[in-house]
């Protein structure tokens, strides 16, 4: 007897001819029953390794992400053959801000160098009253330096730093002394003391921050000196450093001993704008002192006045005193007054904020409120402020800002936070870092495809197309600067003397190949992936409703195609299902009913 079985009381048989009809063949067992099974192994598959596909999938989309971010163009303003790149440790990434000056705007920290004095000896200037202009840009301060008799050419070098320091001019004077010269800095000439004039890169006038200015740049940076009574400048015989000249050089930079600045900012406690001030009617000050600035705040009350009146008057006040104060209202919040008998909530109030601007070396915003204003709470939440101060190759230097200028301007380091270890940053050639960026993103790219393609039954259809399209619209140039697909699974491959050749012969469109804003390769693959790692890789699986077991109903298509899929085979067994399901002796090999 032919095998049996029961499913759901109906008695199924399978025939003693095992032929089958071609249409049958098609319609019945090879497909219909065929992705029962396979759909129900699919989900199978599904619930075991749909999450922890998603999770390898989106560690490799964020891996490229990373990577792709790495590569840069050079823009320092030569030709390719001769550009830089500057290349941060990852430690330091989140420490500092590192680039490479254009050569338009090469400025160096130190400008101007003394000869070298001995120390201990007394000066050759008499005794009195010396005057000298220093200018910076179009602007011009004139200093005094008081010298006395007997007074020691260190004594001498301290007037002067003094009195340049405590002007209002962002040009910072530091003594240095050496026993050879070159030891510190490297292009100092002068042994014994010697004092150095330097303006801080933060401050320079560049083409992006000039604005609607037609002056110059070099005029707008100029540093210069001139006696107007004595000889004071001539007796420091100052000389000017070297204008730096062609690309950054390629080299080490070991950074340590970070500690990050910042200038002094007073924060007054948050009020309710809406509500009445408390502070008597009437005249208030504030005492300041800033370097060798100092003076007063002064601020009127009136009877009527709410605090967002008050703030705003002590904002406007303290603003207008003094260019080396800044003052806003700002943002913050307060306890609520309504005690719900559980805790208290808080609410949308405003502060005043007072901050010294741009502040040398060593200097501190200090403020002393009259009496009646203790109420502001200034001085409870203020800071301080630090200089930064940062060790380069076994050297410490110390900024205000916290803006460190290397290779005399050609590299600068801004400095966010501090940090302790030793950390290098390099310069290198750009197209050999370039070149090694682009077989990192290769590479990045492979690993994506690799864990996609697997599983790639588990996402949505064209999933895995989303970082191929790109590079399968445009081959034919992508196989120019050296990436072609190969092998069945199309993975890239990088040939880096072809991206070396076109480097040279084309920059300009190899940059558009990889970074046109709209079609270029990096840019939609970093299109691609911020809108993964946005919206989730687990997002692009395919519905688990889509993958029910063998025996249960028909699935909910997942696509277009499956739509019509379904409607053709619906056709195709309507018009083929012709024959008896009741007579047990069909020849064809067909599963038939036996129940009756």
């Amino acid at each position: 007897m032919a095998d049996q079985l029961t499913l759901d009381g109906t008695k199924l048989r399978i025939a003693e001819s095992t032929e089958k009809s071609d249409s049958l063949q098609q319609v019945f067992p090879g497909s219909y029953w065929e992705d029962r099974f396979n759909r129900a192994a699919l989900k199978t598959k599904y619930e075991l390794t749909a999450p922890s596909v998603a999770m390898d999938v989106q560690s490799k989309v964020k891996s490229l992400s990373e990577t792709l971010a790495s590569f840069r163009w050079p823009d320092q303003g030569f030709a390719l053959s001769s550009g830089r790149l500057v290349v941060n440790d990852p430690f330091l990434n989140n420490n500092i801000t590192s680039s490479l000056t254009h050569k338009d705007d090469y400025q160096r920290y130190y400008r101007y160098y003394s000869r070298g004095f001995i120390g201990e000896a007394e000066t050759s200037l008499d005794a009195g009253t010396y005057k000298f202009n220093m200018a910076l840009g179009s602007s011009s301060k004139g200093i005094e330096v008081e010298v006395t008799d007997r007074m020691t050419n260190d004594e001498l070098l301290e007037a002067v730093r003094d009195a340049v320091n405590d002007s209002s001019l962002p040009v910072q004077a530091h003594i240095f002394k050496q026993n050879a010269i070159g030891a510190n800095p490297d292009d100092l000439m002068g042994t014994g003391s010697a004092l150095a004039f330097s303006v801080n890169t933060a401050y320079v006038v560049t083409a992006e921050n000039k604005g609607e200015s037609t002056q110059d740049l070099a005029a707008a940076n100029k540093l210069s000196f001139s006696d107007t009574s004595g000889h004071l400048i001539s007796n420091l015989d100052l000389y000017a450093t070297q204008e730096p000249i062609g690309p950054a050089k390629e080299g080490l930079y070991n950074l340590s001993n970070a500690v990050a600045g910042g200038p002094s900012q007073f924060l007054s406690k948050a009020f309710d704008v809406n509500a009445d001030t408390t502070l008597t009617a009437g005249d208030h000050t504030i005492d300041y002192t800033i370097g060798a600035e100092s003076g007063t705040i002064n601020l009127h009350v009136d009877a009527d006045d709410d605090w967002d009146t008050v703030l705003t008057r002590i904002a406007n006040a303290a603003s207008s005193t003094s260019d080396k104060i800044d003052a806003e209202v700002v943002d913050a919040k307060l306890v609520s007054p309504v005690y719900t008998g559980d805790d208290y909530y808080l609410i949308d109030g405003k502060a005043v904020s007072i901050t010294a601007v741009n502040p040398k070396i060593g200097e501190r915003l200090e403020l002393e409120p009259g009496s009646g204003l203790d109420v502001l709470g200034l001085n409870v939440t203020a800071h301080p402020g630090d200089d930064a101060q940062m060790t380069v190759n076994g050297f410490t230097e110390v900024r205000a800002p916290g803006e460190f200028a290397l290779d005399r301007g050609r590299v600068t380091v801004e400095l966010e936070n501090g940090f302790g270890g030793s950390l290098p940053l390099r310069v290198v050639d750009a197209v050999t870092e370039m070149e090694k960026n682009v077989g990192l993103i290769t590479d990045g790219y492979n690993d994506l495809r690799k864990a996609i393609l697997p599983a790639e039954d588990l996402f949505r259809e064209g999933f895995a197309d989303l970082w191929r399209d790109p590079v399968s619209d445009n081959e034919i140039d992508l196989e120019w600067i050296g990436l072609k697909e190969a092998e069945e699974d199309k993975l890239l491959w990088f040939d880096s003397d072809a991206f070396y050749d076109a480097l040279l012969a084309d920059p300009d469109k190899v940059r558009e190949l990889l970074e046109d804003e709209e079609d270029g390769l990096f840019t939609r693959w970093q299109d691609v992936n911020d809108d993964i790692i946005e919206n989730k890789v687990s997002s692009y699986l395919i519905p688990e409703t889509s993958l029910p077991g063998p025996w249960l109903p028909e699935p909910s298509p997942r696509t277009e195609l499956e739509l019509e899929v379904k409607r053709e085979l619906v056709d195709t067994f309507e018009d083929s299902f012709d024959f008896d399901l009741d007579d047990p002796a069909d020849d064809n090999g067909r599963l038939v009913s036996t129940k009756g």
